[in-house]
């Protein structure tokens, strides 16, 4: 399962994003929908029912990050790290996220900030 979507709805993103470092793994983004794509090569730890229902998961997370944002700004993205990854949320628009894979080596902060920058040259 290398790639989910059609290069034309989101490919140019996915494919700036993954070429940002290749120890990201995956990238994927909900907006009400599912689309995400591979760094080539890669093969994913889950299925793709279960890559969708774990964004559903974090969308809810986020929602709930988002109820606080009046008392401490407006959250710029979270992180969980587990033992095989990291896993990066960011927001897209009011209701969408963007989730990025990587190894566990990576300079977070500065991935994040180079995501942001296209993100928002794209979006």
């Amino acid at each position: 399962m290398s790639e989910l979507i059609s290069y034309t709805e989101y490919g140019k993103f996915f494919d700036e994003v993954l070429s940002l470092d290749q120890n990201i793994r995956f990238t994927a983004i909900h907006d009400g929908r599912f689309k995400a794509k591979y760094q080539p090569g890669i093969q994913g730890y889950f299925r793709e029912k279960e890559i969708k229902s774990a964004l559903i998961e974090a969308q809810n997370r986020w929602d709930s990050r988002k109820k606080l944002s009046s008392k401490i700004g407006d959250p710029k993205f979270a992180m969980a790290q587990y033992g095989k990854i990291n896993r990066i949320t960011i927001p897209l628009g009011k209701e969408g996220i963007i989730l990025v894979t990587t190894e566990l080596d990576v300079d977070v902060e500065k991935l994040v900030e180079e995501i942001l920058e296209i993100r928002d040259r794209i979006f």
